[in-house]
């Protein structure tokens, strides 16, 4: 039993090091370009904005291109009707990213008929990329792919999410850091012992700092030299050392005690906290722009997507 404890423990941390590499890919998002719209340069510049999403926002971003609409889902729908149109596109989505288990943004595009539709996480639109967005990255995308610009639809969409999750992410830390020195004074005026403390512990790393270098130094001396002036003449450069070392190790106990240690890493913990929410469903929004329809009637709502 006690033979095979060391290869339970390589296969566990083997384990482990699969899954974290899975979950980094997945994070990348993908682009899946099966209806032929973007060009390769467009894909790569594409997934080296997507790579940094999920580096930095622990979100991925699936774009997803067909020529058709399966002729599963069309059969039975009148693809003329638009209210139709747009409840089989918004399923049509919704079923893509449950399968893809997509953890952020997921945009499918079809070519005939021509549809734009894009679904937001729950987590991910409660803190990184809320409703407002979807409907602005709807409407942005609709203007180019009108246009025929399916490259520049592809990178100003992609930028468009990179740069507002960083936003909201901006301003979440700067309300936290507006709440530090209120949280740091309170700390303090409710531990008035936090520096008495400190200062007895880092007297007490200082002299045992000072008993160790003179340890060191009188070592190997005869006993006349290690009373004598060479004892005395290497105190100095002791104590300033000792001093040096017990004054840092003083601020870092009481920075400890303090409790300023853990706002000083607010912006790690949002971080953490928010990727360990994975979305389990998932909205979905846009605008119609067909030619016999009335442009921005629909008001960007959760329902239906959008032709170009």
């Amino acid at each position: 039993m006690l033979l095979h404890a060391p290869f339970r423990t390589l296969l566990g941390f083997i384990g482990v090091l699969f899954c974290g590499v899975a979950t980094s890919s997945a994070q990348r998002g993908e682009i899946r370009d099966n209806g032929a719209f973007f060009s390769d340069t467009a894909k790569a510049e594409a997934g080296r904005q997507m790579a940094e999403i999920g580096a930095r926002f622990k979100r991925e971003v699936v774009v997803e291109t067909f020529k058709s609409v399966p002729d599963d889902l069309k059969q039975g729908v009148n693809l003329q009707d638009r209210a139709a149109q747009n409840r089989l596109f918004e399923q049509w989505a919704l079923r893509q990213a449950r399968d893809l288990k997509v953890n952020g943004v997921y945009i499918l595009i079809s070519k005939e008929p021509s549809h734009l539709q894009v679904l937001v996480g729950n987590e991910t639109q409660r803190t990184l990329f809320q409703p407002r967005d979807r409907d602005a990255l709807v409407s942005a995308m609709l203007a180019k792919l009108r246009d025929r610009k399916n490259d520049a639809a592809l990178l100003e969409g992609i930028g468009l999410i990179a740069t507002t999750m960083k936003s909201h992410v901006s301003t979440r830390s700067r309300a936290v850091a507006q709440n530090r020195p209120t949280e740091s004074t309170d700390a303090e005026t409710s531990s008035p012992w936090n520096w008495v403390i400190a200062a007895v512990l880092g007297m007490a790393v200082v002299w045992i700092v000072i008993g160790i270098f003179r340890a060191i130094s009188n070592r190997g001396r005869s006993p006349d030299l290690a009373g004598g002036a060479g004892s005395s003449g290497g105190g100095f450069l002791t104590s300033l050392i000792g001093g040096m070392f017990g004054a840092a190790a003083g601020m870092w106990l009481y920075d400890q005690f303090s409790g300023n240690h853990s706002q000083d890493r607010g912006n790690d913990n949002f971080d953490d906290n928010e990727s360990r929410r994975r979305d389990s469903d998932y909205s979905s929004s846009g605008d119609s722009f067909s030619d016999d329809s009335s442009s921005g009637d629909s008001g960007g709502g959760d329902s239906g997507g959008g032709d170009f």
